[in-house]
């Protein structure tokens, strides 16, 4: 049996875990996530990645202000696997994204909104493209154009109903979806790739965040479409998501992934207690 020293994100208190030695032993290019549950380091509840030498990359909530779902106890490890990315470019990625503009482009997709990326270096263009069609893969889908400020100039009546960003400006949100003071989600999230040291592995730990927000509130869109006229409580959600998920999420969570649910899947959602829109339009 190895032995990791697992560190909470958190409140920094660590531990030894003990996993089989041979655990990694089919992790080539991918990570092994490890579930740490409440209570086995401490309160909280994280994902350890631990690469093929048995080395922990990273430890991540993917929140710390809107509390992460809380995984239920398991010895179970995953393999996290990354397909062929030969195509993306990671370090052009970092120099060239500031990582406020991926805070923004993640939030837009994540309500469901054609998005403008003004930016002059064409080299970049398929590089960027590549980059958004990986973390994106298997989740959410997105409508992204990256065009120079000439071609915006001259083309703006057709983004009008765009979100347009150029690198640290929102140029374009007339209906304002993105408030800099609410996004402490995507902030953790993206923050997370850019501080990685490793570009693969954070390019992992960003992709597995976004597929996991996918997946909970498309578990519960489905279900919410499939209960049309029957009361629903935040409870019934809650523990839907951790019947299927094997993962407990709190109210808060739940009203952010509800926003998720509305807009980009858009499911008309019902009255439902303890849950509020927090966009506040639409």
């Amino acid at each position: 049996m190895a032995r990791l020293e697992i560190r909470c994100p958190i409140c920094s208190q660590w531990e030894y875990i003990e996993v089989a030695d041979d655990a990694t032993k089919n992790v080539a290019k991918g990570l092994l996530a490890i579930n740490i549950a409440a209570g086995m380091i401490c309160e909280h509840s994280f994902i350890a990645y631990v690469d093929k030498n048995l080395i922990v990359r990273d430890c991540l909530v993917a929140d710390f202000k809107i509390e992460l779902p809380e995984s239920i106890p398991t010895e179970e490890a995953e393999e996290v696997v990354t397909p062929e990315t030969d195509a993306i470019k990671f370090d052009l990625i970092k120099l060239n994204i500031p990582e406020v503009l991926l805070v923004y482009v993640v939030r837009a997709v994540f309500l469901g909104r054609k998005i403008v990326i003004i930016l002059d270096e064409e080299f970049l263009y398929n590089h960027i493209n590549n980059f958004f069609r990986y973390i994106f893969d298997k989740s959410f889908d997105f409508d992204i154009d990256i065009i120079s400020e000439e071609d915006y100039k001259i083309n703006k009546g057709q983004y009008k109903e765009h979100l347009v960003f150029k690198k640290l400006e929102i140029v374009r949100d007339k209906n304002k979806f993105i408030n800099p003071k609410k996004l402490e989600t995507e902030q953790a999230i993206v923050h997370k790739f850019f501080a990685e040291y490793d570009l693969m592995a954070g390019l992992i730990i960003l992709r597995n965040e976004l597929n996991k927000i996918f997946e909970f509130s498309k578990t519960i869109a489905e279900f919410i479409e499939s209960q049309k006229g029957k009361p629903i409580t935040s409870k019934i959600l809650i523990d839907l998501v951790s019947e299927k998920h094997e993962e407990k999420i709190q109210r808060p969570y739940l009203n952010y992934l509800i926003d998720i649910v509305r807009y980009y899947f858009k499911v008309e959602v019902p009255k439902i207690d303890g849950v509020t829109n927090l966009l506040g339009f639409l």
